[in-house]
This record gives C-alpha cells, sequence and structure tokens, in this order.
C-alpha cells in the first residue's frame, strides 16, 4: 500500500483542480515546497528529505488559527505524516524502531489533525506497518502485591435519587426531554459484545495492535495547575487500569482518557456497541435551557470515550448538548443538579482561576467567563474534613444546592440521559469505561 498510496497522493497534488489539492494550496507558499519535498522523497526515498519541518510548521500555523480557519493546515499536516510513515519504513530501513515511530505519527494525525480525507489511507497504513514490521509482545505480569482499597467517602452533596424508567419509553418526547433518568441494565445495551469484550486487557490491545498512542488527562483534577495531558502508549496507560486478568502496574500519577473519540482511532471498537435511536430523535429546546442547539456536524452526534481507574473525578460542570451516557465497564457514581443552581455553584472564570497557563486548563473560560462551565467545589470531596471545609469556602452551594441534586451509581449495562445545561459530576468506583453521546 505504501508506494501505491505515495504515486496516488503525489498525481493528486500535480493536479490544481483536485480538491485535496484546493485545500492544500490555502497553506500558500509552504504548499509548493510540500509538492517539492514530496516529489523529491518519492524519487529518493532514501534521501535526506525529510517530512518533519512540514509537520512542526502545520503544527504551528493549526494550534495559532481558529479551527474554522485551520483546514488547510491540517490536511498538510495529516498528508506530511502519511509520508513521513512511509518513507520510515521503506524498503532500505525496516526496523521495530521506525515501524513503531511511524505508527505514532500516523496516530498525531488523527488525534492532532482530524485527519481530514485520509483517515481511511492512514487505518489501512497502520495496519500494513502492524502486519509487516510489528509484533503485539505479551504484557509482563505484575510482581507486587496487589494494593488494598480504602473506602469511598460519601458525600453529602445530595439528596434526591436519579428516576430509573422501567419499561424505557417508546417515545423521546417533551416529557423525557425536560429531565434526567436511567435506563437500567438497558435491554438495548445487554446486548452490546463490548460489555464483556472491553473489560480484557487482552481484548482493548489486540484490537488496537502494536505501536499505538492515545492522549492521557494526567492528573487527578483538571481544575488544578499540575493537570495536564499528555500522548502516551496505549500499552502503557492500559497497564496502569486494574483488570481481571491483570492488576494495575503501581503508578505515581493518575491517568485518564477522557472526552476521546476513541473509535475515530480504534474503528472495530465501535462494532461493539450500538446507537440508541433516542439519540436521533430531535428533541426541542428544553425549557431549563431554551439555547440549545444540537453538534454542527454531519450526525449532529458526538461520541466519546471515558476510560480511567478507581477514584478518577470529573469535577461537576455543565455541557450545551443533550448526552446519552452508557455505562459499559465498571461502576461510577453520577451526580447531577438542575441549571436553576447555577448562581450557588461558583463557577471558574478568567478572575478566579489561579491556573498559570488558562489556555490549557477546561476549567478556564476564556473566550466567554460569564458562560463558565465548571465548579470550584468539590461535590465528591475525599473526606469529612475536606467536606467542612468545602462547606466553609462556599456556603451557598451547600446551603442551596443539595436538596436539589440527584445521586446513582451505574452499573455495566445502564443507561443515562440528562439534558443540557445540567451540572454533572462522575467518580469512578473502579476501572471504568463509559461512553457519551452528545445530541
Amino acid at each position: 500500500m505504501s508506494l501505491g498510496f505515495f504515486d496516488q497522493l503525489l498525481a493528486e497534488l500535480s493536479d490544481e483542480s483536485h480538491p485535496r489539492t484546493v485545500d492544500l494550496r490555502r497553506c500558500g507558499s509552504a504548499y509548493f515546497e510540500f509538492y517539492a519535498a514530496a516529489r523529491s522523497l518519492h524519487d529518493n526515498v532514501d534521501s535526506q528529505t525529510s517530512m518533519k519541518p512540514f509537520i512542526d510548521r502545520a503544527y504551528q500555523e493549526m494550534t495559532r488559527l481558529p479551527p474554522s480557519e485551520s483546514l488547510c493546515w491540517r490536511r498538510l499536516y495529516t498528508d506530511a505524516c502519511l509520508l513521513y510513515a512511509v518513507s520510515e519504513v521503506s524498503d532500505l530501513v525496516q526496523d521495530d524502531e521506525a515501524a513503531t515511530d511511524a505508527v505514532h505519527v500516523l496516530d498525531r494525525a488523527i488525534i492532532i489533525a482530524g485527519a481530514p480525507a485520509r483517515l481511511d489511507s492512514i487505518h489501512q497504513l497502520i495496519k500494513d506497518i502492524q502486519e509487516n514490521h510489528l509484533t503485539l509482545k505479551p504484557l509482563k505480569a505484575f510482581s507486587g502485591h496487589k494494593r488494598s482499597l480504602t473506602q469511598m467517602y460519601h458525600p453529602s452533596a445530595f439528596s434526591l435519587g436519579i428516576p430509573c424508567i422501567h419499561p424505557p419509553p417508546n417515545i423521546f418526547g417533551r416529557e423525557w426531554s425536560q429531565k434526567p433518568f436511567v435506563l437500567q441494565r438497558h435491554g438495548y445495551v445487554q446486548g452490546w459484545k463490548a460489555l464483556s469484550s472491553w473489560a480484557s486487557i487482552d481484548y482493548l490491545r489486540s484490537i488496537a495492535g502494536p505501536g499505538r498512542l492515545v492522549p492521557i488527562e494526567v492528573g487527578k483534577d483538571y481544575r488544578t495547575e499540575e493537570w495536564t495531558q499528555r500522548l502516551m502508549s496505549w500499552d502503557y496507560f492500559l497497564q496502569s487500569l486494574d483488570f481481571p486478568e491483570h492488576p494495575a502496574q503501581p503508578q505515581n500519577e493518575v491517568l485518564y482518557l477522557a472526552q476521546h473519540n476513541l473509535f475515530m482511532q480504534f474503528p472495530a471498537l465501535e462494532g461493539d456497541i450500538g446507537i440508541p435511536e433516542y439519540v436521533y430523535a430531535c428533541p426541542d429546546p428544553p425549557s431549563c435551557y431554551p439555547a440549545y442547539k444540537p453538534p454542527g456536524n454531519t450526525d449532529g452526534l458526538i461520541i466519546n470515550a471515558w476510560l480511567g481507574p478507581r477514584g478518577t473525578v470529573s469535577p461537576a460542570h455543565t455541557d450545551p448538548f443533550f448526552n446519552c451516557y452508557a455505562q459499559v465497564v465498571g461502576r461510577k457514581t453520577v451526580w447531577l443538579a438542575p441549571p436553576d443552581v447555577s448562581d450557588s455553584m461558583y463557577p471558574f472564570d478568567i478572575s478566579t482561576s489561579d491556573t498559570v497557563d488558562k489556555s490549557r486548563n477546561p476549567a478556564a473560560n476564556i473566550t466567554e467567563p460569564s458562560m463558565s462551565n465548571t465548579s470550584r467545589v468539590d461535590v465528591f470531596p475525599d473526606s469529612a474534613e475536606a467536606e467542612q471545609a468545602s462547606r466553609d469556602i462556599f456556603p451557598d452551594f451547600w446551603k442551596e444546592v443539595p436538596q436539589k441534586a440527584m445521586c446513582m451509581t451505574l452499573a455495566p449495562g445502564d443507561v443515562l440521559f440528562f439534558p443540557p445545561g445540567w451540572w454533572h459530576a462522575m467518580r469512578s468506583e473502579e476501572t471504568s469505561f463509559s461512553i457519551s453521546m452528545w445530541f
């Protein structure tokens, strides 16, 4: 596939009317330099011509421009990554390190640029590299003692349970679009292969294959200055989690794969689930959030994966979409509160965030501080002492919010629905794998 793809890409670049070339030409002189470098690399794959300067330049431009203006640079980034990977695994260069580097670069094209117009080609090239150059090596068994688990503190930040509906409503009409509800052990979800397969580290490794990278949040809480994000080996991340056949390796950091379109990287996983019909119901804006608009992508649907260890917390925040949240592996506790408590939620904004680099922290809403969507209150405090300290710092929250807040622990097969604008927080009670569907 490699050299054939190289020929195809050069043919596209030489055709000024080709839709993909039209996009790239908006990069100006960088396009012509890239085309010349691609021809040089094609004519002599062992030459000193490098795609790295184009990858770096495109990345700088992508991060500088708003998404609506960065398509040409995301295209250049993706194509440069593809040619870099092809050159790394040419017939003249064959070793595990080069092949792994090639797969890493292709994963970056997916994660960072979204691989516009090239996703299928990237998937195929990754598969070819894995089959011809890499082997999925057995995991090393953890020889230490399994850590004893301390009981988690149960706070008093709620007084209500989330309503459980049985049988499920046939129509997702206005009655059910105004408030949260849970479908326990939902029959549609009970048939998902994911409920059993995703609890296996061996299965998750085999689906991805060797050499893969994923974006990981590092740190217990994204509201803190210590929190960061890092591209990390899929194998390394999986070994930080507890699985029945493979206990977690000890970690000094909390690692969390959060709000990531994992299906874009590992499309085979999508065949292990189904999409509930509710997400295509096109509900009207709820009375509590009249500004609601569905996602602006083609499907009107955003699907993300959430995979992390016991104790992983997503702080209380709001989202602008309806959410269908399916619990697949492990148990996760969910806290919910209606939009009308917002005045008592102590949300972050520019003036209250202590984070030095606010641009990388989701808790600091730079573009619209008055609409900041993350609370400073820990609705899952670690201890009674921490809860009391919170009561002293955030008295309005503890006076007004718990009487309206709901809480429930989801089990595998449970599906939670809640409207846009509702405050929600999550805590994993054990290794947890969840899928959110915004619609």
